[in-house]
């Protein structure tokens, strides 16, 4: 089964769906430009970085071709046999810059010429089988830097080289022909690195053309096998920038040539560390946007509630008069369309409240003439035997009895008759009854008895007339009738909190379930009526609830060969004068 939800719930779910969905969808177009922004920002950042040092690197390689622009012009412009001098300023060179270890220069063969080193422990065939060495002389003309490896001439330290071919001891090209070879500190380069950081763990590590290290931070560590370096990845892109996954990690790697050297800084900086800003900036995103989802849901359930208060006064009012109720008020406030279904229904209301006072006006008065009928036309039958009854007495010479019936019948008849007084005391409305049980006692021949029990002070209790007499008619002919012995009838009257309760108990033959069941059935066909012309139980049952309201009525009991109880229950109203009914002259 297809559930059902109210108004209120549907326009609150619909407006904090479309707020919440407008929230997550801003929100994730924000988070996505600003970690675009935050992401170009980084690779920026530490794109100036890697260009800094290399800036820097290139200043310092600058640096070394003009050291080596002078000693080239000293060895040029000096004779062979001038090498002390040479020598004294070399040391002078080197004595006055930290990052220059030595500055040689080689014949053709590996025989040092000049040197600041005083002692070369390399043999001559060892140094012109050299990288540094081979790669001057086969590339005449150009310079070549190469390391890090150990120094070949002295101490046996870790030096990057560099190395050229110039003209010793001549203004002309028909010079003697060496090797100039400036070692660098190795330091030197690496302090140009290590001062940059991309990020707070990143790095910068440079390579030569041909892929092999220059210098790495952690070349230690690499040489240990402790530490892994992506130089595959680096091969491949030569340059630019790039973003992979190595190590489990995401890193930014950042490549850019030194021109002199044909060297490549690679910078690494970690993704992690780089977008570590936008950690803030998302949760204070998010938090936010929870915040206006959950103002989305507050303002919807408060709008919704604004929105459909008059519909669920107006579903309340249509309760209520469902439930019997006509007196309601118009909801105030809401849409122009509600107010006008609000004021249909109102309209509708009336009319329906006007309807049925009218219907129940006009069933009053139906009931009314009807008992005015049955009131102006007693029972012939009844009439006929009470008369056959007197006529009886008379040919008898009963004549006490004649004057006795006659009496009953015309004290039945002056309340019968009493136009214009639908409301009587109880003890005329008993009155009654006796004079008709007196007259049924004479026809019968003392078939049954009877006791009347009414307390003092419900005697000008007032009541509609004719209730207990047809009742009373009832017990006679369709309980003790058929009896074989004498029936008895007891009639009375009690005050019960604040009703009074008329019961009304015969020894007669009783009824079944089913016929008990059906007595106040509008709807039975089996209802059980009194003889002839005779009120119904059913009629009085109505006559109550029309006079007094639905609370008040008829309930009956009875049991088979066990007799039948019926109790008439009113309310205890004030008390009234008794009603005093002229003879006509």
């Amino acid at each position: 089964m297809k559930k059902e939800f109210s108004i209120r719930t549907l326009i609150a779910a619909s407006m904090a769906l479309m707020i919440s969905l407008f929230v997550l969808i801003t929100g994730s177009l924000i988070n996505v430009f600003v970690s675009k922004a935050i992401e170009d920002n980084a690779m920026t950042s530490t794109s100036e970085i890697v260009t800094q040092v290399n800036n820097n690197l290139s200043t310092y390689i600058n640096d070394i071709i003009d050291v080596s622009d002078y000693v080239r012009e000293l060895a040029r412009t000096t004779s062979n046999l001038d090498t002390l001098g040479i020598q004294t300023r070399l040391e002078a060179l080197i004595a006055s810059r930290d990052d220059l270890v030595s500055i040689s220069a080689f014949d053709m063969d590996g025989y040092p010429i000049v040197s600041t080193e005083p002692h070369i422990s390399a043999e001559p065939e060892e140094i012109a089988e050299s990288q540094w060495f081979r790669r001057a002389a086969d590339g005449e003309g150009d310079f070549f830097f190469t390391g890090p490896h150990r120094d070949s001439t002295g101490s046996g330290d870790y030096v990057i080289s560099y190395s050229t071919i110039i003209n010793y001891g001549g203004i002309n090209r028909d010079a003697t022909q060496s090797v100039l070879l400036i070692d660098l500190n190795f330091n030197a380069v690496a302090e140009l690195s290590e001062s940059a950081h991309p990020s707070k763990t990143g790095y910068i590590y440079i390579i030569s053309n041909d892929g092999d290290l220059v210098y790495h931070p952690k070349e230690l560590q690499i040489d240990e096998g402790i530490f892994k370096e992506d130089l595959e990845s680096v091969k491949e892109h030569i340059f630019g920038s790039y973003i992979t996954s190595f190590e489990s990690r995401e890193r930014l790697t950042i490549i850019q040539t030194v021109e002199q050297t044909r060297w490549r800084i690679v910078g690494i900086a970690f993704m992690d560390e780089l977008l570590e800003p936008l950690n803030p900036f998302r949760l204070s995103l998010y938090t936010m946007m929870i915040i206006f989802v959950l103002i989305a849901v507050l303002l919807s359930r408060a709008i919704s509630k604004r929105i459909t208060k008059p519909l669920r006064e107006l579903e309340m009012n249509m309760r209520s008069v469902q439930d019997g109720n006509f007196t309601i008020s118009e909801p105030k406030g809401g849409s122009k369309e509600v107010a006008s279904l609000s004021h249909s229904f109102q309209l509708m209301v009336e009319q329906i409240e006007d309807l049925m006072q009218r219907i129940r006006t006009t069933e009053a008065l139906k009931r009314q003439r009807e008992l005015d009928a049955l009131q102006a036309k007693i029972n012939p039958h009844f009439l006929y035997n009470t008369l056959d009854s007197v006529v009886w007495m008379a040919e008898t010479g009963n004549n006490q009895g004649v004057v006795k019936m006659v009496t009953a019948l015309a004290n039945l008849f002056r309340i019968s008759i009493a136009k214009g007084h639908d409301t009587i005391t109880l003890k005329e409305e008993l009155a009654h009854v006796k004079s008709y049980l007196e007259i049924q006692s004479m026809r019968y021949k003392d078939k049954f008895s009877f006791s009347i029990i009414l307390p003092q002070e419900l005697e000008n209790a007032p009541t509609i007339k004719l209730l207990i007499q047809p009742i009373v008619e009832n017990s006679i002919y369709h309980g003790i009738k058929y009896l074989q012995e004498e029936g008895i009838i007891t009639i009375e009257a009690k005050a019960i909190e604040e009703n009074i309760a008329i019961e009304i108990r015969d020894n007669g033959v009783g009824m079944t379930p089913e016929t008990l069941s059906s007595l106040l059935d509008k709807d039975s066909e089996h209802r059980h009526l009194s003889d002839g012309n005779g009120i119904g139980l059913l009629n009085i049952d109505e006559r109550i609830k029309l006079s007094y309201g639905n609370e008040y009525g008829l309930s009956i009991v009875s049991e088979l060969d066990e007799g039948t109880s019926v109790t008439i229950t009113i309310p205890h109203l004030p008390s009234i004068p008794p009603v005093v009914i002229k003879e006509k002259t």
